[in-house]
């Protein structure tokens, strides 16, 4: 009985923080219409950081900030650069240029990501049916960049795919870096100073680059979107995952996580009518069984 009443908040919780993560795709290619990609992610991260510091406050764990031993500290201010700076650079840079479902497939590649970066930074090993798993997705991968045709030519914008994979990338290298920093500490807690570094770093760089002053003339709904998303994505769907990953085994609540492309596409075509040939769709198919195969095997 008790497993039953978990059942009816948690799993709820996480198909909603999914659908979160899934909406940044499409209502991101909408915003960067009126922004640039540097000015959104440092929105997103800066109202992001604010929302996780409200929910901290409010639960009455905003002093376990100041627990963290200096050398975790300084470990998780660095991660914030790569983790999320380096991301929201990336994966807002490749909505600008390429399709949101097809950032959304791509990006999703950071799950399998972490495996090859697992054996090679802490020395995991990898079994044959992981391998599988990542060279299926892969080959998805293939597919969904050139869904239109093998060919180099501007049916879909190449360097908007590497943004994208870069993405990918960096939030593996966040994962896999920070896995031992979040097994001696709470991991909102080291996500929390991660956004924080993150948030200064990339609010910095939009002063330096962009600038900040056409926020000014942006108009209302560019910015009520924006803070939206930070809200959703970070604010609300980070406290949601990590607090039903302390209620349900990992592996139950992480197959949400293969949801988000699928979300993402729906999203895409009910909200910009994104519409893509039949090999796309199987591209992202073998995209999300590679990511579970990956995730799942032994």
């Amino acid at each position: 009985m008790k497993t039953d009443s978990k059942l009816l908040y948690v799993y709820p919780l996480m198909l909603v923080t999914t659908l979160f993560w899934a909406l940044g795709h499409p209502l991101g290619r909408i915003i960067l219409r009126s922004m640039h990609p540097f000015q959104l992610g440092a929105i997103n991260l800066v109202v992001g950081f604010l929302a996780v510091l409200a929910y901290l406050a409010i639960a009455g764990k905003a002093g376990m900030l100041f627990r963290l031993s200096l050398r975790d500290l300084l470990s998780s201010l660095a991660l914030g650069v790569i983790g999320f700076s380096l991301y929201q650079i990336l994966t807002f840079s490749a909505l600008s240029r390429i399709p949101a479902s097809v950032n959304a497939v791509l990006v999703a590649t950071n799950a399998v990501l972490i495996v090859p970066l697992s054996a090679l930074i802490l020395r995991e090993r990898i079994g044959w049916l992981r391998v599988v798993g990542i060279l299926g997705a892969f080959a998805g991968v293939v597919v969904v960049t050139f869904n239109q045709g093998f060919s180099l030519d501007k049916t879909l914008d190449l360097t908007g795919c590497a943004f994208s994979l870069l993405a990918a990338l960096s939030f593996a290298l966040y994962t896999v870096l920070g896995k031992r920093l979040v097994e001696r500490n709470d991991p909102l807690i080291v996500a929390t100073v991660a956004l924080f570094s993150g948030a200064v770093v990339l609010t910095v760089l939009t002063a330096i680059t962009p600038g900040l002053g056409g926020l000014l003339q942006t108009g209302a709904e560019p910015w009520a979107l924006a803070v939206l998303l930070g809200v959703t994505m970070i604010g609300f769907a980070y406290p949601t995952w990590f607090t039903c990953l302390k209620r349900l085994p990992a592996s139950r609540v992480s197959v949400f996580i293969y949801l988000t492309p699928i979300f993402a596409v729906v999203l895409s075509f009910l909200i910009l009518r994104e519409v893509f040939s039949w090999p796309f769709y199987l591209g992202g198919a073998m995209v999300l069984a590679g990511l579970i195969v990956a995730s799942m095997a032994p």
